[in-house]
């Protein structure tokens, strides 16, 4: 899936019964074959010393990775949310929220207090947690930012209080997203938290892997001033798929696995078509086919909508190409009456993580 359009918006679904399949049975494992990312999973971070505050950064994600729908997930550099966080009596709080956009600053329907709150009660409800979160990253751009914000409260609580691994922080930031956006996904949390690309083999039982890097890969990311609904996103998507466009999409998805498990661009270059679900999504944003046309020519060497849009991405390996294929692409929208922003990123490989730590 992607982000969520409604991201920190009001909004529930029966997350308890998920919790009662997940408890028993959530399962991650993580390739490590040619990932030379040094940063250890086992632990989230040390539980923080009384009295102390800290601060933890979330990155963006992209959803899907082109033809991997649902599935793979990919980290971000340079776009994320911050969470500062301090111990309380008891409770969660949001204590300041700055956003270019209004968003719920109550902890129940903003996906950091949630997943703060989930994360307190598996470890016992040790205590309370005051937050002051800053977005940045847009609200519903297909960029993971309920995501974002639920990893980092997930992280912030955990740092504060427990010894959860990263692993174990997946099943509360999800179920923390699924209250706001009605789906229970693991597309942008997992990659947010674990940082890489990762693969979410299923939900229930919750069985996600981190796949690696590829060190070479730079990601052009462009979000025009569009809305796209991820309720319409969905609502569009065929009932039914051909056996031709379900055996190319399955190769093209796992061949994209294989690259960033042998941290191997070339590979993955070559993957990223999407037949099933891109044909219907560029449809909701104006000038998708002259983007990707004006990417490819400016020497991309693939393009695909992050998540269910509306931001797009393309790739290449050469760091001079970037500048002018994003300038192509903002132009391509500028033609079509579209404001646009763009960003160059390169794999995010750290995931969330604590930026600083001290006395409050």
């Amino acid at each position: 899936m992607s982000d969520r359009s409604r991201h920190h918006g009001s909004g529930t679904v029966a997350v308890a019964a998920i919790a009662e399949h997940h408890a028993a049975k959530y399962h991650t494992t993580e390739h490590h074959a040619a990932d030379h990312h040094a940063a250890e999973h086992d632990t989230a971070e040390p539980a923080a010393c009384a009295g102390s505050s800290i601060r933890v950064y979330s990155p963006a994600t992209i959803g899907n990775i082109g033809p991997g729908f649902d599935v793979l997930g990919l980290a971000v550099t340079g776009l994320g949310d911050i969470v500062e966080a301090r111990r309380i009596p008891h409770g969660v709080i949001i204590e300041s929220l700055e956003s270019p956009m209004p968003l719920p600053q109550d902890a129940d329907k903003n996906t950091a207090g949630i997943a703060a709150r989930e994360v307190l009660s598996l470890l016992g409800d040790p205590g309370g947690i005051a937050l002051t979160l800053k977005k940045g990253l847009p609200s519903g751009s297909g960029l993971g930012s309920s995501a974002a914000s639920a990893a980092a409260g997930a992280f912030a609580a955990n740092a504060l209080y427990g010894k959860l691994s990263k692993e174990e922080l997946i099943l509360p930031a999800t179920k923390a997203e699924s209250v706001v956006s009605g789906g229970f996904f693991a597309d942008n949390t997992a990659p947010s938290l674990l940082g890489g690309a990762t693969l979410t083999r299923s939900t229930l039982p919750l069985d996600v892997t981190r796949i690696g890097s590829i060190a070479d890969l730079r990601v052009i990311l462009v979000t025009p001033d569009i809305i796209v609904l991820t309720k319409e996103a969905r609502a569009i998507l065929p009932k039914h798929v051909s056996l031709h466009n379900f055996v190319r999409n399955m190769a093209n998805t796992a061949l994209i696995t294989a690259a960033f498990a042998k941290d191997d661009y070339a590979l993955f270059a070559r993957s990223l078509h999407d037949y099933v679900i891109e044909p219907v999504r560029a449809t909701l944003i104006r000038g998708y086919d002259d983007v990707r046309k004006a990417a490819l020519a400016a020497g991309a060497d693939g393009m695909a909508i992050s998540g269910s849009g509306p931001t797009v991405f393309a790739i290449t390996d050469c760091e001079k190409k970037a500048t002018t294929i994003a300038g192509a692409m903002v132009a391509a929208f500028a033609s079509n009456g579209v404001r646009s922003t763009s960003h160059i990123a390169t794999v995010d490989s750290e995931g969330t993580r604590l930026l600083r730590s001290g006395s409050a």
